[in-house]
């Protein structure tokens, strides 16, 4: 290696000698440079460092070791150098050879001659990529710790009693409200000054048993933020020992707790009101599985059943007490319990039997909760004593019966007497001269047959276990006999032949109106069909007619009234008759939105179409 001298320097030969070796062999990088940067001494230091050897660097430019970055960068590093200044510990950045960048540390010293005169530049680099890399992981790797204590919501401590120094970390302002720095001017006052007053013995029984025992802690304590409110935290830790097993601190986690102790007061207090409202409760709460087998039941269970709730925690025992068409806990196969059972939720009421024998009426509510699976799905719900209702409801019903009877049996005593009146009041008219009694006679008939219809349905209704709606074919019957015996005439042999459905109810708004249609179209036939003629025959039928529209509501029926007499004359237009009867027919039957069709083929032959909701 070529060495620059300094004129003054008076050290002997070995001396100098040992000096370059040292040089020689250091593992940093010793360079020497003229003042235009030249590069003129090169080590093995520097051979390692930036790859070049000696031969290769000598002569050239210091550039060539400088990043594209970072150009003349030691040109302003040697002007300050002219103004005889040292530079210590420069950490900067070089480029290898191979074209990698390095992390060196640079000294760069003056060399002056006996003039004081700068003839070279001395700089020795040491390589610390090795240690920047280890810095930057320490720091990344600190930065990490940072964030995820932060990310906890904690915050962390570490105290040393021996220093009384307390360092302080994690999410300091988010539990505390101080920023970090605040919080480490602090120190261990923190503790002094912002626990709650009530807790500074608790603290301090805590300290005094982690000098004295060491080992693990955990307490609860109320602590003041910066904004003067309180938080409950809780601190937990371990304290710190010296080799001779001696506590001389403590490492620990503050964490903030007041929403689940909020949460807690709120349950404890959810737990007693729930306490008081099942103890006072005059219903029976209960859950059950899947199948129905009782997990839990409470309330008034021995007052409405007899037994105690430790009697009924069995699906036997609800058997043995509820009636079996009744049973709530046993999933039945009609299609009405399925549709209940699969809705989720719903209300039933069933009987059972009281221990002591008596029969009760109970209403259920429940609803099913569904779990994560099948398996932890269950029933929950309440049951209610209703049998004082049930039995106020029957009575009240009872009365309903009676009162609606009664009204019915007054109607139809208040009709006879009508009809009474108007049979009075024909024979009034028998045996005058001035009028037609024939006509004036038929006239008031009729109108008694009118009122005798309705009297009919109201007798029936009367009579009936149904005090709303009619059975219609056995009334039919009672009329058409009332109109034989009216219109019997002379030794005329005339057949009914009825083929009625059975068990066909109407309310009162078509029972009404169809009844007199029917007396008006049977006593037609009655008094004109058959004049001059020994025998006949009337036909009535009534049934319900079979629908291709199943979107239309209710049932349809055809109702058929006919006769083999001589016929209804061509002339007759059901719209436009003079006759009573038939006008009345034509109005009743659009009363009840109806068709009426005639057809005269043999005889006469009304039919009628109609339409019942809820039949």
């Amino acid at each position: 290696m070529e060495t620059y001298r300094n004129p003054k320097c008076n050290k002997t030969e070995d001396e100098i000698q040992a000096l370059a070796n040292m040089v020689e062999s250091s593992a940093d990088a010793v360079i020497t440079k003229s003042p235009d940067c030249i590069i003129t001494s090169w080590n093995r230091g520097a051979e390692q460092i930036y790859g070049y050897s000696a031969n290769e660097i000598l002569g050239k430019s210091i550039s060539i070791l400088e990043p594209s970055i970072l150009v003349e960068e030691t040109k302003e590093l040697v002007e300050l150098i002219k103004h005889k200044d040292r530079i210590h510990h420069y950490e900067t950045l070089r480029l290898r050879k191979d074209g990698k960048i390095v992390n060196v540390s640079l000294t760069l010293s003056p060399i002056l001659d006996a003039s004081e005169n700068l003839i070279a530049v001395l700089i020795i680099a040491r390589d610390i990529t090795k240690s920047k890399e280890a810095e930057e992981k320490l720091k990344k790797s600190e930065e990490r710790y940072r964030i995820v204590t932060e990310q906890t919501g904690q915050v962390i401590y570490d105290y040393d009693s021996r220093t009384g120094e307390c360092i302080w970390d994690g999410a300091i302002e988010e539990v505390t409200g101080y920023s970090f720095e605040e919080l480490q001017k602090f120190g261990k006052d923190f503790w002094v000054n912002n626990i709650h007053f009530e807790d500074i013995n608790s603290v301090g029984e805590t300290v005094q048993n982690v000098k004295t025992t060491g080992g693990r802690f955990k307490e609860e304590l109320r602590l003041k933020k910066k904004d003067g409110t309180f938080i409950s935290i809780e601190n937990s830790g371990v304290s710190v020992t010296d080799h001779e097993g001696q506590s001389y601190g403590a490492i620990g986690i503050l964490k903030d707790i007041t929403s689940a102790k909020v949460a807690e007061t709120q349950l404890k207090e959810s737990e007693r009101k729930y306490r008081s409202f099942v103890e006072n409760f005059q219903g029976i709460v209960f859950q059950t599985d899947k199948n129905f087998v009782p997990i839990f039941l409470h309330g008034a269970v021995e007052e409405i059943t007899g037994y105690k709730e430790k009697d009924l925690m069995s699906l036997l025992k609800w058997k043995e007490i509820i009636h079996l068409d009744d049973l709530p806990f046993v999933p039945k196969e009609d299609q009405q319990s399925q549709k209940l059972l699969s809705a989720g939720y719903g209300q039933i009421e069933f009987h059972i039997k009281h221990r002591d024998g008596r029969t009760k009426w109970l209403n259920e509510i429940y609803q099913k909760v569904s779990g994560k699976s099948e398996k932890l799905e269950f029933y929950q719900g309440v049951i209610y004593d209703v049998s004082e209702r049930k039995e106020a409801e029957k009575f009240l019903n009872n009365v309903e019966t009676g009162r609606k009877k009664e009204i019915h049996h007054r109607i139809k005593n208040n009709l006879q007497v009508i009809s009474s009146l108007l049979d009075l009041q024909a024979d009034k008219f028998k045996g005058r001269k001035d009028i037609m009694d024939s006509e004036v006679i038929d006239a008031f008939r009729e109108s008694q047959d009118r009122v005798i219809s309705m009297a009919l349905i109201h007798e029936e209704l009367y009579k009936g276990g149904k005090i709303e709606d009619l059975n219609f074919s056995p009334y039919l019957e009672k009329l058409t006999q009332n109109l034989f015996q009216t219109y019997k005439l002379g030794n005329t042999n005339t057949i009914l032949n009825m083929n009625l459905e059975e068990n066909i109810f109407f309310d009162m708004d078509v029972a009404v109106p169809l009844g007199i249609i029917i007396n008006e179209l049977v006593s037609n036939s009655l008094k004109h069909a058959f004049i001059g003629r020994d025998t006949g025959e009337i036909q009535i039928k009534l049934h319900r007619e079979e629908r291709n529209n199943k979107d239309l509501k209710g049932s349809s029926f055809i109702l058929t009234v006919s006769d083999d007499g001589i016929g209804i004359p061509e002339i007759l237009e059901l719209k436009n008759s003079d006759s009573l009867g038939i006008q009345l027919v034509t109005i009743l039957v659009d009363q009840l939105k109806g068709e009426l069709e005639l057809t005269r083929n043999n005889g006469t032959e009304f039919t009628m179409r109609f339409t019942v909701k809820g039949n």
